[in-house]
């Protein structure tokens, strides 16, 4: 086979010299080819970037465009295989960057700088000018999306044309059955709620709801802003007199209130997740879900009840006093999308169950395919304006960039130039223009800007668009609407997830009508001002350093110390033989013989564990980047991670978590063992039975039980309870299970217990099988119970297994996280996220690999010590052959 590999390969060389390969005649150009990932698509010609880049390769027969893939991660980790791929010198050329994390990947060190194209920044403003520019087109790009890209002068990305608008999608046909009309509508918080109380009614025996809600923070956000609200503020401190000049997150021009030109002042952020206008915004949500209210019986009109009025069964209103019963009462204008279903927003609007969803509002077409909803029963309006004077309609931009990764920096200039020839090509308004004309084709003009039909001369078609569309995309060029945009800077993405499990996930979860919302924003604000969100800085990091230092010192004189009498301690041992005698051993065997079989096996050892090992210990006094320079930074990983409350908060978790499985998953097998050794029919039955889901896969068993554990009346275990309320003197509600934060950590613990325990209690099968029989028979002579012959005889049997087994299970624990990975990822809020899940989000989602690793040296060294000190008691028990 090799040898016609061999042949193979050489006829290929031979044929390529002569001419005869097969990409094209011997005087062909040479073609470059250019890896582009998420934008080309061969498989779907139609999408906008795809056929423009296959236009592009017809025009340039010399580039040669590939489409590139790579393996995706749950969980959040939607950057990791990119990452990966950066690592190991298999990253695309061409790639899309999000507009909230283009700077992190900037400061990692993944993009490529593209001055040599745009031109350099002369003046050392850090932005690239007007007049400093050489491609035209970057001076048509916003301020602000200039500054988004740039780092230190340097420019890593360039604004894709098609930009993608955030507001409330609604269904007209429910609008004008619930006597609304489509063409009018709210412009203010308090309209939402009247529409939200008339669409929410009683139709078919089922619920009908006004919107349905999502716990992400980036879907929350427009909503602080349209109460005037932003999530970041900015501030500059004026030279002249030392004061703090505060500016809006998409501020571009820093002029104070004085006059002075602050321009060229450094920024800084603070995250701003607990202003008054946030905590509106929230409210809002939690009276969507929890608002109890009742329809006046026969206006209709919408009656709010407190809790005294749900207590009396009556309610004052409008100087009249009306009676209702429990049944009258209705909770909330909208359903919740909290994940575990399944279920999305757009299956409410498809089925009619909710009239609303906020989503982007580029792609009505779209969401009608998706979900089976005629387009034409679809329309949108802006955010509504919240309470008070500062209160403004609001539509959320997105608009992401188009990047070069870091190995085009390592392709000759000609291959560069090619793919910045197909990055060009990829941001040019032609791009934009594709989606329009398709829309036109596909006679769906009705969804597109005004505008672009205008510019395109598809004027014959804006008499499609609803004049109340067309109204909303001129609010939005006039600035009647507010335009407002994700966090660019910090780590949005971590706060962003605080947000939705330790606010909005409580808010909508069923546990939610009683949750503290505003103490939940307060400890979100304070984590992303605490370092979560944004570095700590030099100064404030300068408090800390003196006693790290002292800490530090301390630590390792003690390790130093321990190892010293480890050494001592083993070099006493084996100094002597059994006897006493020392060196006795010398002449039994060939030592260097000894060391030859035993190096292969050291070797691999010190490569694959001690070598990662001792990396990592390095990296965690660095600041660690995949692709360039990794300053060291000495103690400030561990000075940061040291004040972090929710390390030590998960430090918490954990123990609770092990606790939990050590008790349930460690204990139940040696019952069951003892169990199946005195059962007197059927034991190889029960034994398969119980080793049988020991055959199936962790990842299968988890996803089993994540759907038994469904929240609904249809869920399997509230099956079970349903069935068991019928007893008398039962009475359980069902339960939300993983949204429940009381029982979310002993619901991830069960699977656990339920795989793992047929294995274990084959292995104290076989220890029980050990033990003399006529031990038992002299116990039942003497007249002792099942009790007593457990506690004498079984367990101290067997408990040098039982030690030995703990010592790996209490390890193994500490470190594992896959029921919460895959069913919880942490939540709810943060009640299971345990250390190893904590490490995992800081490496792998926020690429902070030095601040991961010193989270994993604190854990390691607290296993370490736990370890010892069982080790210790190990080595005092006797152990036995068994026979």
């Amino acid at each position: 086979m090799q040898n016609r590999f061999l042949n193979y390969a050489l006829i290929c060389m031979v044929l390529s010299c002569l001419g005869f390969a097969s990409n094209g005649p011997a005087n062909s150009p040479e073609q470059t080819k250019v890896s582009i990932a998420k934008f080309y698509r061969p498989n779907h010609p139609t999408y906008p970037e795809t056929s423009r880049l296959i236009k592009l390769m017809k025009e340039d027969k010399t580039l040669q465009l590939e489409e590139w893939g790579g393996i995706t991660l749950p969980g959040g980790g939607a950057k990791a295989s990119l990452m990966m791929s950066i690592a190991g010198d298999t990253a695309p050329d061409i790639g899309e960057a999000w507009f909230h994390i283009i700077q992190s990947e900037i400061e990692n060190g993944f993009l490529y700088p593209l001055n040599e194209w745009i031109g350099e920044d002369t003046n050392g403003n850090g932005i690239i000018d007007d007049e400093e520019a050489k491609w035209e087109p970057w001076k048509k790009i916003p301020p602000l999306w200039r500054r988004v890209a740039m780092r230190d002068g340097k420019v890593y990305g360039i604004p894709q044309a098609s930009k993608n608008y955030m507001g409330v999608i609604f269904r007209t046909d429910l609008v004008r059955a619930a006597g609304l009309n489509p063409n009018n509508p709210p412009e203010t918080w308090d309209e939402f709620k009247v529409w939200l109380h008339k669409l929410s009614i009683t139709k078919n025996g089922n619920q009908q709801k006004g919107i349905c809600l999502t716990p992400w923070g980036w879907t929350f956000l427009p909503w602080i802003q349209a109460a005037g609200g932003t999530p970041l503020t900015q501030y500059r401190i004026s030279p002249e007199t030392g004061e703090r000049v505060y500016f809006s997150p998409e501020e571009t021009n820093f002029i104070a209130p004085n006059g002075e030109d602050l321009n060229g002042v450094e920024s800084f952020w603070k995250a701003n997740f607990d202003s008054p206008e946030t905590i509106e915004a929230a409210q809002l949500y939690h009276d969507i879900i929890w608002q109890k209210w009742i329809r006046h019986p026969k206006t209709g009109e919408t009656i709010l009840l407190e809790k005294a009025d749900i207590a009396a069964g009556k309610v004052t209103f409008k100087e009249e006093e009306i009676s209702f019963s429990k049944d009258d009462i209705i909770t909330g204008t909208g359903y919740p999308q909290t994940g575990q279903r399944g279920e999305g927003a757009f299956d409410y609007l498809s089925t009619g169950e909710v009239a609303m969803v906020t989503t982007m509002i580029t792609d009505l077409n779209g969401i009608g395919q998706r979900v089976g909803i005629n387009p034409d029963l679809l329309s949108w309006f802006p955010f509504p304006a919240g309470p008070g004077p500062n209160g403004v309609q609001s539509v959320q931009i997105q608009n992401h960039y188009a990047v070069m990764y870091e190995g085009v920096g390592r392709r000759p200039k000609h291959e560069r130039d090619k793919v910045w020839e197909a990055i060009t090509a990829l941001t040019d308004q032609e791009v934009a223009d594709n989606s329009v004309r398709y829309n036109v084709l596909s006679g769906l003009a009705r969804f597109s800007n005004p505008k672009d039909l205008e510019r395109l001369g598809y004027e014959e078609y804006l008499k499609d668009i609803p004049e109340k569309i067309q109204e909303n995309y001129k609010n939005l060029d006039n600035g009647k609407v507010q335009v407002a945009t994700e966090p660019y800077l910090g780590f949005w993405f971590t706060v962003d997830v605080a947000v939705n499990k330790e606010c909005l996930g409580l808010i909508l979860s069923k546990k939610g009508e009683d949750f503290d919302f505003k103490q939940g924003l307060r400890d979100v604000n304070a984590k992303a001002n605490g370092g979560m969100m944004f570095k700590m800085t030099s100064d404030d990091l300068d408090k800390y350093r003196p006693t790290a230092r002292i800490v530090f010192i301390f630590v390792v004189i003690l390790t130093l110390i321990l190892v010293f009498k480890f050494i001592k301690a083993n070099m006493k041992k084996t100094g002597k033989d059994s006897l006493g005698g020392a060196g006795s051993t010398s002449n039994v065997y060939n030592k260097w013989l000894a060391w030859g079989m035993v190096v292969p096996a050291l070797s691999l050892i010190a490569l694959w564990s001690y070598y990662p090992l001792f990396r990592g210990m390095v990296m965690a006094f660095q600041d660690y980047k995949i692709t360039g320079e990794s300053p060291y930074v000495g103690l400030d990983n561990f000075i940061a991670l040291c004040l972090d409350k929710s390390f030590w908060m998960s430090i918490v978790r954990t123990v609770y978590f092990v606790f939990l499985t050590m008790a349930l998953s460690f204990t139940t097998p040696i019952l069951l063992a003892v169990l199946l050794t005195d059962v007197p029919r059927f034991k190889i039955f029960l034994r398969t039975l119980y080793f049988l889901p020991q055959m199936t896969s962790g990842l299968v068993i988890a996803l089993l039980w994540e759907m038994m554990y469904e929240p609904t009346p249809q869920g399997f275990f509230n099956q079970i309870i349903t069935f068991m309320n019928k007893l008398p003197f039962v009475d359980i509600g069902t339960q939300v299970w993983l949204e429940d934060p009381a029982l979310a950590m002993i619901c991830v613990v069960m699977p656990t217990v339920w795989a793992t325990m047929g294995i274990q209690s084959l292995i104290y099968l076989a220890a029980l099988g050990s033990i003399p029989t006529d031990m038992y028979e002299a116990a039942d002579i003497d007249g002792a119970g099942i009790w007593h012959k457990f506690t004498k005889i079984t367990l101290p049997s067997i408990l040098p297994l039982i030690i030995i087994n703990f010592v790996g299970a209490f390890i193994g624990t500490f470190q594992n996280m896959g029921n919460i990975f895959l069913m919880t990822f942490g939540g709810p809020a943060e009640h299971t996220t345990v250390v190893a899940l904590k490490i995992w989000v800081e490496a792998y989602n926020n690429l902070r690999f030095s601040y991961a690793t010193a989270m994993a040296w604190i854990l390691g060294s607290l296993l370490i010590g736990f370890t010892y000190f069982q080790i210790q008691f190990l080595s005092k028990i006797e152990y036995k052959k068994a026979k």
